[in-house]
């Protein structure tokens, strides 16, 4: 909730891997908050993968930060950063608990739209903007036996 990246679950292999150098679209705010510029290979290479597919996409979280430490019960602010199209994108977000009770919490989208140098900007009514949708966060804590 301080704005410290606790962790990243996932980022296109394409710009993990320096394409953001080439287009700076692309998830920008993920390349800014992560410090990608600064990682090592074997970070990026933990937290990158191919361009997801279409469909539910199901991401976990094993409640560690970078370091592989386990993080404090409280609440944690989330994201799901997308880009539409060039300079178009989505970025969902919310807060979740992480506690003794289980919880579910839909993120808010906010879109934002700007045209580049050759093309116009997307509007509300642009189909890139189903490209992402219903973005949630799940907890359900550990059951002691």
């Amino acid at each position: 909730m301080d704005g410290n990246l606790v962790r990243s679950l996932y980022a296109s292999r394409w710009t993990a891997e320096g394409g953001y150098r080439t287009r700076p679209d692309s998830i920008a705010l993920w390349v800014e908050k992560s410090g990608l510029a600064s990682m090592s290979k074997a970070e990026v290479d933990a937290i990158s993968g191919a361009t997801p597919r279409a469909g539910e996409l199901t991401y976990a979280w094993d409640l560690t930060n970078t370091s592989g430490d386990a993080v404090a019960h409280g609440e944690y602010k989330f994201f799901v950063e997308g880009t539409l199209r060039w300079k178009n994108y989505v970025l969902y977000s919310g807060v979740i608990a992480i506690g003794d009770a289980p919880v579910t919490v839909e993120a808010d989208a906010e879109f934002i739209y700007e045209a580049s140098d050759r093309n116009a900007a997307l509007t509300s009514e642009s189909p890139e903007n189903a490209m992402i949708t219903a973005v949630a966060a799940v907890y359900t804590p550990a059951v002691d036996d």
